[in-house]
């Protein structure tokens, strides 16, 4: 088994990196997030928490891109899928196999929307907007095409969050009152 991949990633300044960036990410999530929500409402604590992740999640992408580091691991992993389909393509001799490799590579590469969303929800802005820059490894900031990606996502994921903060803080808060 080839463990070539593996090389793509700087394994002390990722395991760093993700600590960081991950207690933080978690922190403001599950934390802030709520918390705000709760004390503002969903309207009000969505708004401002917005504006926060936006602040936020810029200047980490101004350090990101300062640094010209990869310690979120994001340059490497669109490297390696670029790369797993050109790979497979290769590989796959039958037609069937090509034509399930075809349909792979549309759901993850032209299927932009799906990615936008699927991004947006399961991480933040930033990660979002860097992973769906062209290139890897450019750290050259946002064109005009990434900041309508990061406005998009930032509005997307802040309606999803505000939504599951929400739900989460109005059950716990009706569990409580209705036990104690």
């Amino acid at each position: 088994m080839k463990f070539e991949w593996i090389r793509k990633f700087n394994l002390k300044i990722l395991a760093i990196g993700l600590v960081v960036f991950n207690s933080f990410d978690y922190a403001f999530d599950y934390v802030l997030y709520p918390f705000v929500i709760y004390k503002y409402g969903p309207l009000l604590g969505g708004i401002v928490m917005g504006i926060l992740a936006t602040v936020i999640c810029l200047f980490i992408l101004w350090v990101y891109d300062l640094l010209e580091k990869d310690w979120l691991g994001i340059e490497a992993v669109k490297e390696l899928v670029e790369n797993f389909f050109k790979q497979e393509e290769d590989i796959a001799k039958k037609s069937w196999r090509r034509t399930g490799k075809r349909m792979m590579y549309w759901l993850f590469h032209k299927n932009k929307i799906g990615q936008f969303l699927f991004l947006s929800i399961h991480f933040d802005p930033l990660i979002t907007s860097i992973y769906m820059r062209p290139g890897y490894h450019l750290y050259n900031g946002l064109t005009r095409r990434d900041w309508k990606i990061f406005l998009g996502s930032t509005i997307v994921s802040n309606v999803w969050w505000t939504g599951i903060a929400f739900v989460a803080v109005s059950t716990l808060k009706e569990t409580v009152i209705k036990f104690f």
